[in-house]
């Protein structure tokens, strides 16, 4: 299984949008996370989407990577590829 970090949706995205995405790369229900807030539960602006080989991992990538929605570009990479996370506020 490949775990795959998608940023730069629309923020009213919804699961079953990044599924009509992601299904013909074999994504199924339980292969979407949308990490949340811990106080205020919103959407932390990205998602993970689960694939299940490198091969598969590698062509949803070369589809979505800079792919437009609403002008706006996605950023799809593996996850182990991702930007580290930013320090917390103090």
């Amino acid at each position: 299984m490949i775990r795959l970090f998608v940023a730069g949706y629309p923020r009213e995205a919804t699961k079953e949008d990044l599924l009509a995405l992601f299904r013909r790369f074999g994504a199924g229900e339980n292969d979407v996370t949308f990490p949340r807030e811990r106080r205020s539960h919103r959407k932390k602006g990205f998602a993970y989407v689960n694939v299940s080989d490198e091969r598969t991992a590698d062509a949803a990538i070369k589809t979505f990577n800079l792919f437009e929605i609403d002008g706006k570009p996605l950023t799809v990479i593996r996850a182990s590829d991702r930007p580290l996370k930013r320090p917390p506020r103090r």
